[in-house]
């Protein structure tokens, strides 16, 4: 979304996005020297949007996961809250078995997937790592858990979260 639209989404807050001139905005030196303060306003609302929405969005995911913190993409987001509702109710509507409760089963622990150790505690999970890492490139949304699950469920994407989650990392060293 455009921090426009996103402003637009807390109507009782003053967080209407300043608009620009196309020049202008191709000549962002260009207007802070000649109009610093205004240049200062603009830069400052931009901020506070960002700031704001964050906070929305931290307290979301702490109130569906009960996790502090920013999630990097909505998957992710969606991912945590559905395995903490599956787990922490006992829905007779849905259903979790999780294939492993080791921890080494996560894009963050890979490397460890790959020993022995990983091998004999996964099953047979190390065959389909390929088609795992496969999945994850840019305009493609989906959520991982891992182990059998009944119900309904709708997946939902938001678009340009594969920039915004880009745009989250750090530089290469």
């Amino acid at each position: 979304m455009s921090l426009k639209a996103i402003g637009s989404l807390y109507p009782s807050l003053p967080l209407e996005k300043i608009d620009l001139s196309t020049k202008t905005i191709q000549n962002m030196d260009e207007f802070f020297n000649t109009n610093e303060k205004q240049f200062r306003i603009y830069a400052i609302q931009d901020s506070k949007i960002v700031l704001w929405h964050s906070l929305q969005v931290l307290n979301s995911h702490y109130l569906l996961t009960k996790k502090y913190s920013i999630p990097v993409t909505l998957s992710s987001l969606a991912s945590s809250f559905l395995v903490n509702r599956l787990i922490d109710e006992e829905d007779i509507n849905y259903s979790y078995h999780p294939t492993t409760k080791n921890g080494l089963i996560s894009v963050k622990n890979l490397a460890k997937l790959n020993t022995p150790l990983g091998i004999e505690l996964s099953g047979d999970l190390h065959e389909y790592i390929d088609y795992f890492l496969g999945s994850y490139h840019g305009g493609r949304n989906e959520s991982y858990i891992y182990g059998v699950i009944t119900g309904e469920f709708h997946d939902y994407d938001l678009p340009g979260a594969y920039p915004t989650a880009m745009a989250m990392l750090d530089y290469p060293d």
